[in-house]
Protein backbone atom coordinates (compact mmCIF):
# COMPACT_ATOMS: atom_id res chain seq x y z
CA UNK A 1 0.00 0.00 0.00
CA UNK A 2 2.66 2.51 1.15
CA UNK A 3 4.94 1.81 -2.54
CA UNK A 4 1.42 2.53 -4.19
CA UNK A 5 0.58 5.81 -2.30
CA UNK A 6 4.66 6.47 -3.12
CA UNK A 7 3.97 5.87 -6.77
CA UNK A 8 0.95 7.62 -6.91
CA UNK A 9 2.83 11.15 -5.65
CA UNK A 10 5.74 10.34 -7.87
CA UNK A 11 3.36 9.92 -11.19
CA UNK A 12 1.47 13.19 -10.26
CA UNK A 13 4.58 15.25 -9.75
CA UNK A 14 6.41 14.06 -13.24
CA UNK A 15 3.02 14.42 -14.97
CA UNK A 16 2.93 18.30 -13.22
CA UNK A 17 6.70 18.73 -14.49
CA UNK A 18 6.40 17.52 -18.06
CA UNK A 19 3.63 19.55 -18.08
CA UNK A 20 5.31 22.82 -18.06
CA UNK A 21 7.05 23.27 -14.72
CA UNK A 22 8.38 22.13 -10.87
CA UNK A 23 5.23 23.63 -9.50
CA UNK A 24 1.80 22.22 -9.51
CA UNK A 25 -1.07 24.41 -11.45
CA UNK A 26 -3.78 25.34 -9.92
CA UNK A 27 -7.19 25.43 -11.57
CA UNK A 28 -7.74 29.13 -12.99
CA UNK A 29 -11.58 30.28 -14.44
CA UNK A 30 -10.30 33.53 -15.70
CA UNK A 31 -8.22 33.99 -19.34
CA UNK A 32 -5.53 32.36 -20.15
CA UNK A 33 -3.68 33.35 -23.14
CA UNK A 34 0.06 31.75 -24.31
CA UNK A 35 2.95 32.94 -25.49
CA UNK A 36 5.23 30.36 -27.91
CA UNK A 37 8.66 32.56 -28.36
CA UNK A 38 12.62 32.90 -28.33
CA UNK A 39 12.88 33.47 -24.84
CA UNK A 40 16.59 32.30 -25.40
CA UNK A 41 18.96 30.68 -28.48
CA UNK A 42 18.09 31.87 -32.09
CA UNK A 43 15.80 34.50 -32.64
CA UNK A 44 16.08 35.77 -28.90
CA UNK A 45 17.06 39.36 -29.59
CA UNK A 46 13.24 40.05 -31.73
CA UNK A 47 11.35 37.47 -28.61
CA UNK A 48 12.91 39.30 -26.02
CA UNK A 49 11.07 43.01 -27.14
CA UNK A 50 7.84 40.83 -28.07
CA UNK A 51 7.35 39.83 -24.82
CA UNK A 52 8.27 42.85 -23.13
CA UNK A 53 5.31 44.36 -25.35
CA UNK A 54 2.95 41.43 -24.45
CA UNK A 55 3.62 42.08 -20.68
CA UNK A 56 2.99 45.57 -20.85
CA UNK A 57 -0.13 44.85 -22.66
CA UNK A 58 -1.25 42.42 -20.29
CA UNK A 59 -0.79 44.75 -17.22
CA UNK A 60 -2.88 47.59 -19.38
CA UNK A 61 -5.70 45.04 -19.91
CA UNK A 62 -6.00 44.11 -16.28
CA UNK A 63 -6.09 47.67 -15.21
CA UNK A 64 -8.66 48.32 -17.20
CA UNK A 65 -10.28 45.41 -15.43
CA UNK A 66 -9.10 42.23 -17.41
CA UNK A 67 -11.20 40.53 -19.36
CA UNK A 68 -14.54 38.67 -18.61
CA UNK A 69 -14.04 40.01 -15.84
CA UNK A 70 -10.91 38.37 -14.20
CA UNK A 71 -7.20 39.35 -14.69
CA UNK A 72 -5.65 37.67 -17.81
CA UNK A 73 -3.14 35.44 -16.91
CA UNK A 74 0.18 34.59 -19.43
CA UNK A 75 1.26 31.36 -19.51
CA UNK A 76 4.59 31.49 -21.45
CA UNK A 77 6.64 28.64 -23.18
CA UNK A 78 10.41 29.27 -24.42
CA UNK A 79 10.82 27.58 -27.51
CA UNK A 80 14.78 28.04 -27.66
CA UNK A 81 14.24 29.68 -31.43
CA UNK A 82 13.71 25.54 -32.35
CA UNK A 83 10.53 24.19 -34.52
CA UNK A 84 10.40 20.94 -32.83
CA UNK A 85 10.25 22.63 -29.13
CA UNK A 86 7.75 25.04 -30.88
CA UNK A 87 5.57 22.36 -31.85
CA UNK A 88 5.99 21.16 -28.30
CA UNK A 89 5.03 24.43 -26.80
CA UNK A 90 1.46 24.47 -28.08
CA UNK A 91 1.12 20.83 -26.66
CA UNK A 92 1.87 22.00 -23.40
CA UNK A 93 -0.28 25.32 -23.93
CA UNK A 94 -3.48 23.18 -25.28
CA UNK A 95 -3.32 21.51 -22.32
CA UNK A 96 -3.83 24.63 -20.06
CA UNK A 97 -6.55 25.32 -22.06
CA UNK A 98 -4.98 28.80 -23.14
CA UNK A 99 -7.78 30.87 -25.02
CA UNK A 100 -5.18 31.86 -27.80
CA UNK A 101 -1.72 31.97 -28.37
CA UNK A 102 0.89 34.76 -29.32
CA UNK A 103 4.21 33.61 -31.37
CA UNK A 104 6.28 32.15 -32.38
CA UNK A 105 8.20 35.22 -34.09
CA UNK A 106 10.67 33.21 -36.54
CA UNK A 107 9.48 31.51 -39.87
CA UNK A 108 10.58 28.19 -39.16
CA UNK A 109 8.86 27.78 -36.14
CA UNK A 110 6.03 29.54 -37.00
CA UNK A 111 5.53 26.74 -40.30
CA UNK A 112 6.51 23.91 -38.29
CA UNK A 113 3.13 24.39 -35.75
CA UNK A 114 0.58 25.11 -38.47
CA UNK A 115 -0.84 21.20 -38.61
CA UNK A 116 -0.82 21.20 -34.37
CA UNK A 117 -2.52 24.38 -34.00
CA UNK A 118 -4.83 23.69 -36.76
CA UNK A 119 -5.67 20.53 -35.00
CA UNK A 120 -6.12 21.63 -31.47
CA UNK A 121 -7.96 24.73 -32.85
CA UNK A 122 -6.60 27.21 -31.11
CA UNK A 123 -5.56 31.17 -32.56
CA UNK A 124 -2.38 31.86 -33.23
CA UNK A 125 -1.27 35.13 -33.81
CA UNK A 126 2.59 35.42 -35.08
CA UNK A 127 3.38 38.90 -33.85
CA UNK A 128 6.59 39.10 -36.67
CA UNK A 129 5.54 36.57 -39.02
CA UNK A 130 5.85 38.17 -42.28
CA UNK A 131 6.23 34.85 -44.85
CA UNK A 132 3.07 34.92 -47.16
CA UNK A 133 2.45 30.61 -46.50
CA UNK A 134 2.07 30.80 -42.30
CA UNK A 135 -1.47 32.02 -43.08
CA UNK A 136 -2.43 30.65 -45.93
CA UNK A 137 -1.93 26.60 -47.30
CA UNK A 138 -0.35 28.04 -50.95
CA UNK A 139 -0.71 24.40 -52.85
CA UNK A 140 -4.10 23.70 -51.77
CA UNK A 141 -4.73 27.68 -52.31
CA UNK A 142 -6.84 27.49 -48.63
CA UNK A 143 -6.57 29.80 -45.49
CA UNK A 144 -5.72 28.16 -42.27
CA UNK A 145 -8.93 28.64 -40.10
CA UNK A 146 -6.19 29.12 -36.51
CA UNK A 147 -3.46 31.40 -37.87
CA UNK A 148 -3.40 35.00 -38.01
CA UNK A 149 -0.36 37.97 -37.83
CA UNK A 150 -0.24 41.00 -36.48
CA UNK A 151 2.62 42.09 -39.10
CA UNK A 152 2.31 43.12 -43.25
CA UNK A 153 3.40 40.30 -45.23
CA UNK A 154 7.47 40.16 -46.86
CA UNK A 155 5.39 41.21 -50.22
CA UNK A 156 4.13 44.27 -49.03
CA UNK A 157 7.72 45.55 -47.21
CA UNK A 158 9.87 44.15 -50.12
CA UNK A 159 7.45 46.04 -53.24
CA UNK A 160 7.73 49.46 -50.19
CA UNK A 161 11.53 49.68 -50.26
CA UNK A 162 11.41 49.02 -53.93
CA UNK A 163 9.32 52.20 -54.60
CA UNK A 164 11.43 54.21 -51.47
CA UNK A 165 14.42 53.21 -53.68
CA UNK A 166 13.00 54.33 -56.96
CA UNK A 167 11.01 57.39 -56.27
CA UNK A 168 12.87 58.97 -53.44
CA UNK A 169 16.25 57.92 -53.64
CA UNK A 170 16.21 58.00 -57.10
CA UNK A 171 17.80 54.67 -57.75
CA UNK A 172 18.39 53.12 -61.35
CA UNK A 173 20.51 49.99 -60.57
CA UNK A 174 20.13 48.08 -57.31
CA UNK A 175 21.98 45.04 -56.19
CA UNK A 176 20.77 42.54 -53.81
CA UNK A 177 22.56 40.27 -51.31
CA UNK A 178 20.78 38.19 -49.24
CA UNK A 179 21.09 35.17 -46.76
CA UNK A 180 20.10 31.92 -48.64
CA UNK A 181 17.94 30.93 -45.91
CA UNK A 182 14.86 29.96 -48.29
CA UNK A 183 12.46 31.28 -46.06
CA UNK A 184 12.57 34.78 -45.00
CA UNK A 185 15.58 36.54 -46.99
CA UNK A 186 15.24 35.02 -49.73
CA UNK A 187 11.43 36.05 -50.30
CA UNK A 188 12.70 39.33 -49.74
CA UNK A 189 14.82 39.42 -51.97
CA UNK A 190 12.87 38.06 -54.93
CA UNK A 191 9.85 40.62 -53.90
CA UNK A 192 11.93 43.58 -53.98
CA UNK A 193 13.70 42.84 -57.20
CA UNK A 194 10.39 42.23 -59.04
CA UNK A 195 9.22 45.30 -57.87
CA UNK A 196 12.24 47.26 -58.42
CA UNK A 197 12.49 45.80 -62.43
CA UNK A 198 8.53 46.51 -62.46
CA UNK A 199 8.88 50.39 -61.64
CA UNK A 200 11.74 50.58 -64.46
CA UNK A 201 14.52 49.82 -62.40
CA UNK A 202 17.83 47.84 -63.37
CA UNK A 203 19.30 45.02 -60.87
CA UNK A 204 22.26 43.85 -62.32
CA UNK A 205 23.70 41.90 -59.36
CA UNK A 206 21.17 39.18 -57.70
CA UNK A 207 22.78 36.48 -55.01
CA UNK A 208 22.81 34.65 -51.95
CA UNK A 209 25.84 35.18 -49.77
CA UNK A 210 25.97 32.88 -46.56
CA UNK A 211 29.46 34.26 -45.22
CA UNK A 212 29.55 38.48 -45.12
CA UNK A 213 33.19 38.53 -45.39
CA UNK A 214 32.21 37.16 -49.09
CA UNK A 215 30.91 40.64 -49.72
CA UNK A 216 34.35 42.22 -50.22
CA UNK A 217 35.24 40.07 -53.48
CA UNK A 218 31.69 42.26 -54.62
CA UNK A 219 33.17 45.11 -54.13
CA UNK A 220 34.63 46.28 -57.31
CA UNK A 221 31.65 44.78 -59.16
CA UNK A 222 29.84 46.65 -57.64
CA UNK A 223 31.41 49.92 -58.65
CA UNK A 224 31.97 48.80 -62.14
CA UNK A 225 28.26 47.66 -62.38
CA UNK A 226 27.51 51.60 -61.23
CA UNK A 227 24.87 50.40 -58.34
CA UNK A 228 23.24 53.38 -56.56
CA UNK A 229 21.72 51.20 -53.45
CA UNK A 230 21.91 47.63 -52.08
CA UNK A 231 19.31 45.43 -50.55
CA UNK A 232 20.72 43.53 -47.89
CA UNK A 233 17.58 41.29 -46.72
CA UNK A 234 18.14 38.88 -43.45
CA UNK A 235 18.48 39.29 -40.13
CA UNK A 236 20.49 40.73 -37.40
CA UNK A 237 23.08 38.06 -37.18
CA UNK A 238 23.99 38.58 -40.73
CA UNK A 239 22.96 41.61 -41.63
CA UNK A 240 25.19 43.88 -39.19
CA UNK A 241 28.46 42.03 -40.25
CA UNK A 242 27.44 42.61 -43.66
CA UNK A 243 26.98 46.56 -43.44
CA UNK A 244 30.23 46.42 -41.21
CA UNK A 245 31.90 44.99 -44.09
CA UNK A 246 30.32 47.16 -47.12
CA UNK A 247 31.13 50.47 -44.83
CA UNK A 248 34.43 49.08 -44.03
CA UNK A 249 35.23 48.85 -47.25
CA UNK A 250 34.66 52.39 -48.56
CA UNK A 251 30.91 51.38 -50.11
CA UNK A 252 28.84 54.81 -48.27
CA UNK A 253 25.52 54.15 -50.91
CA UNK A 254 22.76 53.86 -49.39
CA UNK A 255 22.06 50.03 -48.42
CA UNK A 256 18.28 48.89 -47.26
CA UNK A 257 16.87 46.23 -45.42
CA UNK A 258 13.70 44.82 -43.94
CA UNK A 259 11.97 44.26 -40.72
CA UNK A 260 14.67 41.52 -39.81
CA UNK A 261 16.93 44.32 -39.30
CA UNK A 262 17.51 45.15 -35.22
CA UNK A 263 17.32 48.83 -35.07
CA UNK A 264 18.30 48.40 -31.33
CA UNK A 265 20.93 46.19 -31.81
CA UNK A 266 21.89 48.09 -34.91
CA UNK A 267 22.69 51.23 -32.97
CA UNK A 268 24.69 49.38 -30.23
CA UNK A 269 27.16 46.97 -32.28
CA UNK A 270 27.63 49.25 -34.98
CA UNK A 271 29.83 52.31 -35.26
CA UNK A 272 27.81 55.63 -35.49
CA UNK A 273 29.97 56.62 -38.62
CA UNK A 274 28.39 53.70 -40.14
CA UNK A 275 24.98 54.44 -39.05
CA UNK A 276 24.39 56.63 -42.08
CA UNK A 277 22.41 56.12 -45.60
CA UNK A 278 20.74 53.18 -43.81
CA UNK A 279 16.97 52.50 -44.82
CA UNK A 280 14.75 50.05 -43.24
CA UNK A 281 11.21 48.75 -43.11
CA UNK A 282 9.91 48.16 -39.91
CA UNK A 283 5.94 48.13 -38.22
CA UNK A 284 6.69 50.90 -36.13
CA UNK A 285 7.82 54.24 -36.24
CA UNK A 286 8.02 55.06 -32.72
CA UNK A 287 6.54 58.79 -31.29
CA UNK A 288 6.19 60.20 -35.18
CA UNK A 289 3.52 57.68 -36.52
CA UNK A 290 0.20 58.46 -34.46
CA UNK A 291 -1.26 59.17 -30.92
CA UNK A 292 -1.77 55.35 -29.98
CA UNK A 293 2.17 54.60 -30.91
CA UNK A 294 3.21 57.68 -28.72
CA UNK A 295 1.37 56.25 -25.55
CA UNK A 296 2.68 52.76 -26.07
CA UNK A 297 6.36 53.97 -26.32
CA UNK A 298 5.83 56.36 -22.83
CA UNK A 299 4.26 53.08 -21.30
CA UNK A 300 6.96 51.23 -22.41
CA UNK A 301 9.54 53.30 -21.42
CA UNK A 302 8.02 53.70 -17.67
CA UNK A 303 8.33 49.73 -17.18
CA UNK A 304 10.94 49.00 -18.86
CA UNK A 305 13.10 52.33 -18.58
CA UNK A 306 14.14 51.47 -22.37
CA UNK A 307 12.25 52.64 -25.68
CA UNK A 308 10.86 50.09 -27.64
CA UNK A 309 11.44 48.78 -30.85
CA UNK A 310 9.27 47.36 -33.74
CA UNK A 311 8.83 43.63 -31.73
CA UNK A 312 7.96 45.03 -28.87
CA UNK A 313 5.19 47.19 -30.71
CA UNK A 314 3.96 44.04 -32.64
CA UNK A 315 3.74 42.00 -29.43
CA UNK A 316 1.53 44.72 -28.03
CA UNK A 317 -0.26 44.41 -30.83
CA UNK A 318 -1.02 40.91 -30.74
CA UNK A 319 -1.95 40.78 -27.62
CA UNK A 320 -4.12 43.95 -27.81
CA UNK A 321 -6.22 42.41 -31.04
CA UNK A 322 -7.12 38.97 -29.16
CA UNK A 323 -7.99 41.24 -25.74
CA UNK A 324 -10.24 43.01 -27.95
CA UNK A 325 -11.24 39.62 -30.34
CA UNK A 326 -12.19 38.14 -26.72
CA UNK A 327 -14.31 41.06 -25.73
CA UNK A 328 -16.58 41.53 -28.37
CA UNK A 329 -17.58 37.41 -28.38
CA UNK A 330 -17.71 37.61 -24.37
CA UNK A 331 -16.03 34.38 -23.96
CA UNK A 332 -12.67 32.79 -23.81
CA UNK A 333 -13.52 29.84 -25.76
CA UNK A 334 -10.67 29.41 -28.77
CA UNK A 335 -13.13 28.52 -31.38
CA UNK A 336 -15.44 31.51 -30.58
CA UNK A 337 -12.32 34.06 -30.50
CA UNK A 338 -10.95 33.16 -33.70
CA UNK A 339 -13.91 33.77 -35.28
CA UNK A 340 -13.84 37.04 -33.48
CA UNK A 341 -10.40 37.75 -34.58
CA UNK A 342 -11.12 37.54 -38.72
CA UNK A 343 -13.84 40.43 -38.12
CA UNK A 344 -10.57 42.40 -37.11
CA UNK A 345 -10.91 46.33 -38.51
CA UNK A 346 -9.39 49.61 -37.82
CA UNK A 347 -8.06 47.93 -34.99
CA UNK A 348 -5.51 51.48 -33.43
CA UNK A 349 -2.51 49.73 -32.52
CA UNK A 350 0.93 50.96 -31.73
CA UNK A 351 2.15 49.72 -35.28
CA UNK A 352 -0.62 52.13 -37.08
CA UNK A 353 -4.51 50.75 -38.18
CA UNK A 354 -4.64 47.10 -38.33
CA UNK A 355 -7.36 45.66 -40.59
CA UNK A 356 -7.49 41.61 -41.20
CA UNK A 357 -8.13 40.66 -44.62
CA UNK A 358 -9.87 37.26 -46.08
CA UNK A 359 -5.89 35.82 -45.71
CA UNK A 360 -6.01 36.71 -41.81
CA UNK A 361 -2.85 39.15 -43.00
CA UNK A 362 -2.32 42.30 -41.35
CA UNK A 363 -3.02 45.55 -43.86
CA UNK A 364 -1.34 48.15 -42.51
CA UNK A 365 1.02 50.96 -43.28
CA UNK A 366 4.88 49.78 -44.03
CA UNK A 367 7.07 52.37 -42.32
CA UNK A 368 10.57 53.17 -43.83
CA UNK A 369 12.99 53.84 -41.20
CA UNK A 370 16.72 55.49 -41.04
CA UNK A 371 19.02 56.67 -38.08
CA UNK A 372 19.68 60.35 -37.60
CA UNK A 373 22.16 61.05 -34.98
CA UNK A 374 21.96 57.28 -34.32
CA UNK A 375 18.59 56.68 -33.57
CA UNK A 376 16.04 55.66 -35.48
CA UNK A 377 14.05 58.33 -37.56
CA UNK A 378 11.09 58.09 -39.90
CA UNK A 379 11.95 58.43 -43.08
CA UNK A 380 8.51 57.84 -45.00
CA UNK A 381 5.30 55.76 -44.69
CA UNK A 382 4.10 53.74 -47.52
CA UNK A 383 0.37 53.07 -47.67
CA UNK A 384 -1.32 49.79 -48.12
CA UNK A 385 -2.27 50.72 -51.49
CA UNK A 386 1.33 51.58 -52.54
CA UNK A 387 2.45 48.20 -51.26
CA UNK A 388 0.34 46.18 -53.66
CA UNK A 389 1.29 48.22 -56.98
Amino acid sequence: MKKNVQFLVLFVFLSAFLLGGCTFFRQYTGVLIGTNLALSGKGMSYSASTERGIELAKDIVNERGGLLGKPVQLVSVDNHGKPEDAVAAIQQLNVRHVSAIIGPDLADCTRAVIPNVEAVKIPLISPGGTQPDITVDIRANEVYQYMFRAAFIDASQGRAMADYARHNLQAGKAAVFYYPDKMYAQGLAEYFRSAFLASGGEVPIFRDVSDPNDLVRAISELKAAGIDVIYLPGYDDWTIPAIKVLRSQGISMPLLGPDGWNSLKMEKDIDGQYLTNLYYTDHYAGNESSDTARQFSRAYYEKYGVLPDGYAALGYDAFMMTAAAISRCQSGDPTEVAKELVKTIDYQGATGTISLDANHDAIKDVFILTFKDGQPSLAATIPPDYQMQ
